[in-house]
């Protein structure tokens, strides 16, 4: 009888499935404050990811691309030295000369200065000048064709845009980064949860085998109970390996993400794993709907949709400038110096205009059509882009709704499987069951925690996504 009582009380001593709030202790015994946070991933993203670095650089391209199409408004230097000899004619001619075109209305503005002397034929005659030269300045004004807008201020326009473009594709590009990763955060977390579990499973047999010898040694239970409770050691050190090797492979996973101040990646330690899954939360009807419109405002596609549409436009807005008359107004003042030798000046204002105007205008009338179709084909893309994102934010809505109802029916389950556990082990105390059972019942309990791990992992990668969805990273504080 003594021997029983004392059998008893060391069976009493078992070590039981812990709980996920006793699981802590397993994660880590470093304080809270070095844990891993989901927040310091994505500052490490943020900083040192190379995709993300890489994205960046789309910016600075399309300023230069900008400052190129403003070249097209600087100020242009032309000159020129002809000779004429051996020939009846022997003459000399230097002109130099500036052209300024401008923004406003499609004005240009020349000045010049030419020197001729020599003999010139009757039809050169305007080559030759007084002694000093001649001086020219003038302006250039267009009054229907490229008056409202010409091809350098379309492209100037255009390069503005795709400034705005750019931007729109370095969002785009960070919010899918940042989600993955979010991804892979949880996964690291959700691994490491799995890893606790294995290793509570695995101690409470390695802790029963002491247990069970010493009731061997007592007589009080065959050797059969101990080599059964060795296999189930093994068994579950087996387990224990492949959550360990879920660690590291996620841990690696991540350190893409998670780098170092010099950008090279960083293995997160199993010290550093948090102590549980935060609290998870449900999303509202009335969220839902608000998310919706936020979406639709904050996503970048409809955006860039509406960007490129603008684009476009203004390639219409050029074609159907070109299919107006060319007719453009010129003025210029002439002013003769030095010894005179023409019959001309020595001051001139002249005044005229250029027409000009293709009859069939066919290449303008065919890019002005062409540009009309893409933009009714992006009003449709858009309206289908309104669409699909309002049907993403409601599937990762039903997606975070379905993993928190899953959750919370998971730590339900859980709760279960540990209290038939415990009236197990009581059983078996009591000699009213075999060790075989009791395994069951903790395999069953450990079962219902590694899914509970999976479900809030499930939960948190829903999040993801519908953060995704709504372009969370995008939201201005």
């Amino acid at each position: 009888m003594i021997l029983s009582v004392l059998l008893a009380s060391l069976l009493a001593q078992q070590v039981k499935l812990p709980s996920a709030a006793e699981l802590r202790p397993l994660m880590t015994n470093v304080p809270d404050r070095e844990h891993l946070t989901l927040e310091t991933v994505l500052q490490s993203v943020e900083k040192h990811y190379p995709p993300l670095r890489v994205a960046l650089l789309e910016a600075p391209i399309a300023e230069a691309d900008y400052l190129a199409a403003q070249g097209r408004f600087d100020l242009v230097l032309r000159s020129s030295v002809d000779t004429n000899s051996l020939g009846f004619y022997e003459s000399r001619r230097f002109d130099f000369g500036f052209e300024q075109p401008t923004a406003q209305w499609g004005t240009s503005f020349f000045s010049s200065y030419q020197l001729g002397s020599g003999s010139f034929p009757n039809y050169d005659g305007k080559f030759l000048t007084n002694g000093l030269g001649e001086y020219r300045t003038g302006l250039r004004q267009p009054l229907f064709r490229d008056r409202s807008t010409d091809s350098r201020r379309t492209e100037l326009q255009k390069a503005n845009l795709g400034r705005r473009l750019a931007d729109l594709s370095i969002q785009q590009q960070r919010i899918i980064i940042l989600q993955a990763a979010t991804a892979r955060y949880w996964n690291w977390v959700a691994a490491g949860r799995r890893f606790a579990v294995a290793q509570a499973i695995l101690d409470i047999a390695v802790e029963r085998e002491k247990i069970l010898e010493t009731a061997v040694e007592l007589g009080q239970l065959p050797n059969f109970e101990v080599l059964d409770n060795k296999r189930i050691i093994e068994q579950r050190r087996s387990q224990y390996v492949v959550a360990r090797r879920g660690v590291e492979q996620t841990a690696f996973d991540l350190s893409l993400f998670y780098r170092d101040d010099r950008g090279q990646p960083r293995t997160a330690l199993p010290e550093q794993l948090p102590p549980a899954f935060p609290r998870p939360s449900n999303i509202d009807q009335d969220q839902l709907e608000r998310d919706i419109a936020e979406a639709l405002n904050r996503r970048p596609e409809v955006a860039r949709l509406t960007t490129q549409q603008d684009q476009i436009r203004l390639d219409q807005r050029l074609a159907e400038n070109r299919r107006l008359p060319g007719l453009d107004f010129i003025l210029s003042y002439d002013r003769e110096l030095g010894e005179r030798r023409v019959p001309r000046g020595p001051n001139e204002l002249r005044a005229g205009v250029v027409f000009e105007l293709p009859f069939q205008r066919r290449t303008a009338t065919g890019q002005a059509v062409a540009a009309r179709t893409r933009v009714n084909q992006i009003d449709q893309r858009l309206q289908f882009q309104r669409d699909q994102i309002a049907v993403e934010v409601r599937d990762a809505v039903s997606a975070v709704r379905a993993a928190y109802e899953g959750a919370n029916v998971l730590e339900a389950e859980v709760r279960a499987t540990r209290q038939v556990e415990d009236a197990e082990r009581i059983r078996y105390d009591l000699g009213e069951s075999t060790l075989f059972v009791l395994n069951q019942r903790e395999l069953q309990t450990a079962d219902a925690q590694v899914r509970e791990v999976s479900a809030l992992a499930d939960y948190y990668r829903a999040l993801a996504l519908y953060e995704l969805a709504v372009a969370q990273a995008l939201k201005k504080p």
